[in-house]
Order: C-alpha cells, then sequence, then structure tokens
C-alpha cells in the first residue's frame, strides 16, 4: 500500500522530538511523500510550543522542500466533557487538527468516561483526526462509537507509534479496523514521528490494516483525490 501523506509528526517545537521542520519536510520527500503533517503538542502537554507558535505558523510557507506542509496541531482532549487547549481564534487559523488522549493532561477513566470523552470529542467542528486510540488506558466502547465517524468529517488514526509504546494498542487496533470495515469509516494511517528518520514509517500500522483485510477505499490518505477532498470539506477548507 503507498500512502501519500503522513500527518501526524512533531517538529523540535515540542521539545521530545528530534527535527526542524526542514529536516522533516526532508524527510518525508526522501520517502516519497507529498504531504506532511506538522502537528506539534498543544499548550497543556509538558513539552509543548508557545502559544504563539500556534498563532504564527502562517509564518511557514505552504511548500517545503517540494512537500506540502500542513501546518497544524495536537490537540489535548482535556476532559470527559469535550474541552481541548487551543480556542477558536487559534484553530480557524490552522490547516490540520489531531486531538488526542495524554495521560499528562487527561487522567485515564473508565469504559464509560472515556466514551463519553470521545463522544464530545466529535462535536468539535475543527477536528479532523482523533489520534492514536487503542490503548487499554483509554478503552471506549469501540461498538458505539466507531459508527459514529462515518460521515463525521474525522478520521480514526491508526498510529504506528503506538504499536510500540502503548500498552494494548495492537489488539485494540485490529478491534477498531474490524468495526471501521463493517460500518464503512473512513480511517487515516500516521507514523506520529518525533525524528526525521522515523516519517512515512507505517508499517506497524499498515500491517494491523491489512491483518483485517481493511479496504484500501476507506483509508483517506491512500488516495491523493481522496485527501484532497478531505482537505476541501473541512470547517475551514484547505486547498493542496
Amino acid at each position: 500500500m503507498r500512502l501519500i501523506a503522513d500527518t501526524h509528526t512533531h517538529t523540535i517545537a515540542s521539545t521530545h522530538a528530534y527535527g526542524t521542520v526542514i529536516e522533516m519536510a526532508r524527510g518525508a520527500a526522501e520517502k516519497g511523500l507529498p504531504i506532511l503533517g506538522m502537528t506539534d503538542h498543544a499548550p497543556s502537554m509538558p513539552d509543548s510550543p508557545d502559544l504563539w507558535h500556534f498563532g504564527n505558523l502562517r509564518q511557514l510557507p505552504p511548500v517545503i522542500e517540494g512537500v506540502r506542509v500542513l501546518r497544524g496541531c495536537e490537540l489535548n482532549l482535556m476532559d470527559c466533557t469535550g474541552k481541548v487547549d487551543l480556542d477558536e481564534h487559534f484553530l480557524q487559523k490552522i490547516e490540520w487538527v489531531v486531538c488526542s488522549m495524554h495521560p499528562e493532561v487527561i487522567a485515564p477513566g473508565s469504559v464509560e468516561e472515556n466514551t463519553e470523552a470521545v463522544l464530545n470529542l466529535l462535536k468539535n467542528p475543527y477536528v479532523d483526526v482523533f489520534g492514536h486510540p487503542g490503548a487499554n488506558c483509554y478503552r471506549f466502547d469501540y461498538e458505539r462509537v466507531v459508527p459514529l465517524f462515518k460521515d463525521s468529517g474525522k478520521y480514526i488514526e491508526f498510529n504506528a507509534s503506538s504499536v510500540t509504546f502503548r500498552e494494548g494498542a495492537a489488539e485494540n487496533m485490529f478491534t477498531i479496523a474490524k468495526l471501521c470495515k463493517e460500518h464503512r469509516v473512513e480511517v487515516i494511517v500516521n507514523t506520529d514521528a518525533h525524528s526525521p528518520f522515523r516519517v512515512g514509517e507505517f508499517e506497524k500500522a499498515t500491517d494491523i490494516l491489512a491483518a483485517a483485510d481493511f479496504p484500501e477505499e476507506l483509508i483517506v490518505n491512500a488516495d491523493l483525490g481522496r485527501f484532497e477532498k478531505a482537505l476541501a470539506n473541512r470547517r475551514v477548507p484547505v486547498s493542496l
């Protein structure tokens, strides 16, 4: 499977990452990826850049090293009500928004509490991607929630880094993949790369999708036209 975008990556603006935006774009170019999402951590994470980083993203050109760089962020889901850590003033200027649950920001809850949090995430019109679901500590009611992503304008992420770093992720991602296949829910595959050397290393995620016999037409970043349509249909449309 050839993917055309890696839309969840971190630069040295997230201080536990190891590449500048130029180096990350070069890493994407070397992997033959025409599109890269630069999604550094929003302010509630301990390693996040200053709030001004997110208001000043348009200082970057849209194309770097021949790669279209989506100037984005990784929001934090902060509680069960769906609260996030950037407001509309910033979100309406950002080209790609991943929203994730991190223990540093939101304490793992019960299945019911985690389910409520994800249901409220679905109500946020600026979120494009539900980042790295699958960790045991954030289990939610997959059977109830996954079908609701269909036609929501939001994509469930299959995160290659989760397989290594999040307990239970591989097994839970397989369950989510089967449900997405059953309900025809579109997904996105990303690396969550924290260095230029990891950009485009999707295999740990694509292996799970292959094991689930997942249809390629439901992977939004497996086709350039499909991904362009996703960008055009955002709350704030974006062009390549």
